[in-house]
């Protein structure tokens, strides 16, 4: 039995604060707060939200951050989570506002030529979801995902 409720959050550095908000911003994901170490300094750390109880939290690279952090971040340099996952109900039209907005969806996140236009494009994976992939501004994965009723995490965790 786990003790655990949700998935909280998922830290990343980021090397230009507006481009990465503006990025999260057009995938629907706001900024709900931010945090100062000192009144007057700027923020160090901003927490965006993706659903209820469940967010990203963003620290620019040359905040004041009272933390540990890089003075600048790449990824796959010295780096333990290589992407995170975002659960859709309709691949579709996210694709659809997603690539109306401007970004670029791909098949895997290793190749950026096999882009993703459609649902059509959409990738079903071994484990039964459908997916596509996104990069953020600092090289981040983010898979993109729809559970089909076939999918493993449905048969194996159902409501």
């Amino acid at each position: 039995m786990s003790h655990f409720k949700t998935l909280f959050h998922i830290c990343l550095f980021s090397n230009d604060l507006e481009k990465t908000l503006d990025f999260y911003k057009k995938l629907g994901i706001e900024v709900i707060f931010s945090m100062k170490e000192h009144e007057g300094e700027e923020a160090w750390n901003y927490y965006l939200k993706v659903a209820h109880g469940q967010y990203l939290e963003v620290q620019p690279v040359n905040s004041p951050n009272p933390h540990p952090h890089p003075a600048r971040v790449q990824y796959h340099e010295n780096q333990a989570a290589w992407h995170f996952a975002l659960e859709t109900e309709n691949m579709a039209e996210m694709i659809r506002d997603l690539t109306g907005k401007g970004l670029e969806l791909y098949k895997n996140p290793e190749n950026t030529i096999d882009r993703v236009y459609s649902m059509e494009d959409a990738v079903l994976s071994a484990d039964g979801c459908y997916v596509c992939w996104i990069i953020d501004p600092d090289g981040m994965p983010i898979e993109l995902m729809e559970q089909t009723p076939g999918s493993l995490q449905h048969q194996n965790d159902p409501e």
